[in-house]
């Protein structure tokens, strides 16, 4: 994505979105400035990241903090006019400098804890997907040099409550929010961003030895087959339109039972297409 793409405005039913930055680049960002500024041993107000993408951002820093071998630093999340439920709250990194040539990195308050299989992180760690796993570390080991090591604390105060929001207890992320994203930049209304949230609510649950699984078009639907069918929560995702790619992923997964469940308008608009 060039820096031209963007600036430009994605256009959703005659309105001009405007794109955002995920929490990965935030925190990403954050990391970096608190190294830089432990390093330098002075405030530093303003840093710039280039994004997995390749777009280059300039961000404010909030409550820069410097102190000995410590340093904290803040990004404020801007999801663009994205529906995003952690836009404009702080993302916070704590960098300490130590002499393990490691560069470790931590979950703090508000960010979720993984306690299910399935969405390629390790049971019991920080909510901290692989792409931002690599830009912080990269990020805080440009700014520290090959010899240092560091320890890298990743909070969010607002972490909890905003996670409420989410689709994370779901997925099996408590406690906090998940730092994301694989390019670094929200895309407002991505049926790409939407179908895989779907798809890895799939993943989890096939991983934790499901085979059978029941689609249904949305809420409505779903507390209709917990309500009036008796059927289990745990094994009902939510497909919303996407329906043949659902079914497709649920095939991938290996599920050997798909049942679709839904109003008999919706699934006859459905099958015409």
């Amino acid at each position: 994505m060039s820096e031209q793409s963007f600036d430009a405005p994605v256009w959703h039913n005659g309105k001009a979105l405007r794109k955002g930055y995920t929490t990965g680049s935030c925190a990403t960002a954050a990391a970096k400035v608190a190294a830089l500024m432990v390093m330098r041993q002075h405030l530093i107000h303003q840093v710039s990241i280039v994004t997995p993408s390749g777009v280059t951002l300039c961000l404010n820093v909030e409550s820069p903090h410097v102190e000995g071998q410590q340093a904290i630093a803040a990004i404020r999340k801007d999801g663009g006019d994205d529906v995003d439920a952690t836009h404009g709250m702080l993302i916070f990194a704590r960098v300490t400098l130590d002499d393990s040539g490691e560069i470790t990195l931590r979950g703090g308050e508000g960010v979720g804890t993984v306690t299910r299989k399935g969405i390629g992180l390790p049971i019991g760690s920080p909510a901290i997907n692989r792409t931002p796993r690599h830009t912080i570390e990269s990020a805080v080991r440009e700014a520290i040099g090959p010899s240092r090591g560091a320890t890298v604390e990743i909070f969010a105060p607002e972490g909890e409550a905003r996670a409420q929001k989410t689709y994370n207890s779901r997925l099996g992320i408590l406690g906090g929010i998940s730092i994301i994203g694989t390019t670094g930049i929200v895309t407002p209304m991505s049926e790409e961003s939407w179908k895989r949230s779907l798809s890895l609510e799939l993943e989890i649950k096939r991983a934790a030895g499901l085979e059978r699984v029941v689609l249904v078009p949305g809420n409505h639907g779903e507390r209709f087959v917990r309500e009036q069918m008796g059927i289990d929560s745990q094994v009902v995702v939510t497909m919303s339109n996407f329906v043949g790619y659902m079914i497709e992923e649920a095939v991938r997964l290996g599920f050997r039972q798909i049942v679709l469940i839904g109003h008999p308008g919706k699934l006859i608009k459905v099958a015409a297409g």
